[in-house]
């Protein structure tokens, strides 16, 4: 029995480590508005990002109130990634009057941005000066909710953060706009969500995030580490095939070696991450190597100290066991480290 005053950190299955098999659990109003009123400390974003064929990727967030900005204010912001390695960005700051978002499903108006659940497919509209996008989504791997769909509940606090996966991976087509250019696009994506009512360096001192698109598996997985000591780390963990949830799970134990320094910012960093779990018939372990720094920027200034963000491209390798039979794969892929303290 975990201790009760870490159960926070647990949130996942009701202060107790759990997992899924094929969990049906996931409902659209999960991808909704998740307002919380009277209170400085609500945030929620939509992210939203693709890979294409045609060797750009892109990365959008509907930040309805953002926490990385202080005070928090309504935003919308898009990176692209151009073959040649270089990086495009854009950033806007929407009304409050002007954001309005759905609780029943999620329907997202920002300004003249949009992000809509359609029932079969999303769709995202994005216009930011002389860049934006206009994208369809639709889902490979059906829509994940871990648990119950919280980082941390701490009820008699009243501290929530919520993180749901409507798109753990899908096809993605569309147009790009770049710099009056129209580039069209198909691919592959990825969407989450997330929301609450604290800001997150109260309870974590970061975390390392990471999903791989492969045409046999996907996975998606967290490693949260808390602010106090001895506190549970949190460790989401999807495991899935086209059509099929595998696993659903915060069973999963991460290794982190060949520690790097950050020359501009001094932040340590892992390497190397090994990845496992063995539960409900289903063996995992993923290697993953990071190539290189593809990110590395300071987050806007809101606390005494620095805090920062960082995306890496890396390789992995993957072995699978579910119902006795073994696969192999490996591939190249994205992730993420955030430094909150």
């Amino acid at each position: 029995m975990h201790n009760p005053k870490f159960q926070a950190h647990l949130a996942y299955f009701g202060g107790e480590r759990g997992a899924e098999r094929n969990p049906q659990n996931y409902q659209r109003r999960d991808d909704g508005g998740h307002i919380f009123p009277n209170t400085e400390s609500y945030y929620e974003w939509w992210y939203f990002d693709a890979s294409f064929d045609n060797g750009y990727h892109v990365v959008v967030t509907f930040h309805y109130r953002n926490i990385f900005l202080d005070p928090m204010i309504p935003s919308v912001q898009m990176f692209i990634y151009l073959p040649d390695g270089s990086r495009m960005d854009c950033y806007d700051a929407i009304p409050p009057e002007k954001a309005t978002s759905n609780p029943d499903y999620c329907n997202v108006v920002m300004g003249e941005n949009r992000i809509q659940d359609m029932g079969d497919h999303y769709e995202l509209i994005l216009k930011i000066k002389d860049m934006g996008a206009r994208l369809i989504f639709e889902n490979v791997v059906p829509p994940w909710k871990p648990g119950e769909g919280f980082n941390y509940k701490d009820e008699a606090a009243g501290m929530t953060a919520g993180w749901v996966v409507p798109v753990p991976q899908g096809t993605v087509k569309g147009e790009l706009y770049v710099k009056g250019e129209t580039i069209p696009v198909t691919g592959a994506g990825y969407h989450d969500h997330n929301w609450g009512n604290y800001r997150f360096h109260e309870t974590f001192l970061g975390w390392y995030w990471g999903r791989i698109h492969h045409e046999k598996y996907c996975v998606d997985y967290g490693w949260i580490i808390p602010l106090e000591k001895d506190a549970p780390v949190g460790s989401p963990l999807l495991i899935a095939r086209p059509g099929e949830i595998l696993l659903s799970t915060d069973h999963l134990e991460v290794e982190r070696s060949d520690i790097r320094t950050d020359d501009a910012s001094g932040v340590a960093y892992a390497g190397r991450l090994t990845l496992k779990t063995d539960v409900l018939d289903i063996g995992f372990r993923m290697d993953i190597a990071i190539r290189r720094i593809i990110e590395s920027t300071p987050l806007p200034k809101v606390t005494d100290w620095n805090q920062y963000y960082f995306r890496f491209l890396a390789d992995y390798r993957m072995q699978i066991r579910v119902d006795g039979r073994e696969d192999h794969i490996s591939g190249e892929m994205l992730n993420e480290y955030i430094e909150l303290c």
